[in-house]
């Protein structure tokens, strides 16, 4: 058996592949150059300079930007408490109006006697009571005399009035202040408004007196005159409930007369 190997060249031959496996380039390390070291140190405090920057810019932009925000919110809080007091203003004249207006409604639902009376007299309300109906036609003759005119109206309200009437309608056109009776063409106009026979005169007043007290005036007394000689037809009864409406209202509107004071 021939001889082993000494240990020492066995253990040389091993570390040799070793030592040689690698091309010897890889144990080269290469250091950066001196320029490039340089160039990458300055772009690094350009951008370190550049970010403080604009950390400096937004700090001092909010600062200033500050007041403007505050002077804008003080602003906004100042136009809402005026807006408050102005609503609660105007909740204040509200309440004192609503009370205003129950006050006169109140009032209004109060009935003034010497009120009413002067509205009926005036023609201004409907009216109703117990009265006498007139009613006047033309004669039975053929004849110009035998027409009730205009002026035998006239003549036959006035007396009525006289008489004691209250209220007076002819053919449901009331009588006011304002009132006229004429003659238009062959018609008789009350109120502007034509009427034919026969005429139909609603009387409210005292109907124990009204006829009588209508005899033994001027005007009855003229009535009686017409009859005998044109043949006028004329006729009273007397009611227990007659009812006159109102007078138009642009027959009772006073537009230009105002109120004076009375003697004292």
């Amino acid at each position: 058996m021939p001889p082993a190997p000494p240990p020492h060249t066995t253990r040389g031959l091993l570390e040799g592949i070793a030592d040689t496996a690698l091309d010897d380039d890889y144990y080269v390390v290469r250091a950066p150059t001196s320029s490039k070291k340089s160039t990458s140190t300055i772009a690094t405090g350009v951008g370190i300079a550049l970010f403080a920057l604009l950390i400096t810019i937004a700090t001092v932009q909010n600062r200033s930007d500050r007041p403007a925000a505050q002077a804008e919110r003080n602003t906004i809080i100042s136009n809402i408490e005026d807006r408050k007091a102005t609503l609660e203003d105007n909740e204040g004249e509200a309440e004192e109006l609503r009370s205003e207006v129950a006050s006169l409604q109140a009032l209004s639902n109060k009935v003034n006697p010497d009120y009413e009376v002067l509205r009926m007299s005036t023609g201004d309300r409907a009216a109703t009571g117990p009265g006498i109906l007139v009613t006047v036609n033309n004669s039975k003759r053929d004849n110009s005399r035998g027409r009730v005119t205009d002026i035998d109206m006239q003549i036959l309200v006035n007396g009525l009035w006289y008489a004691g009437a209250e209220a007076i309608s002819i053919n449901g056109n009331r009588l006011g202040t304002l009132s006229s009776i004429r003659k238009a063409g062959l018609a008789i106009t009350v109120n502007f408004k034509s009427i034919v026979a026969p005429y139909r005169i609603t009387v409210i007043g005292n109907k124990d007196s009204l006829a009588e007290r209508l005899a033994e005036n001027d005007g009855g007394r003229y009535w009686a005159q017409r009859m005998k000689r044109a043949g006028l037809r004329f006729a009273v009864q007397n009611r227990g409930r007659l009812t006159v409406p109102a007078a138009p209202a642009k027959r009772v509107s006073i537009l230009h007369a105002e109120a004076t004071e009375g003697p004292k």
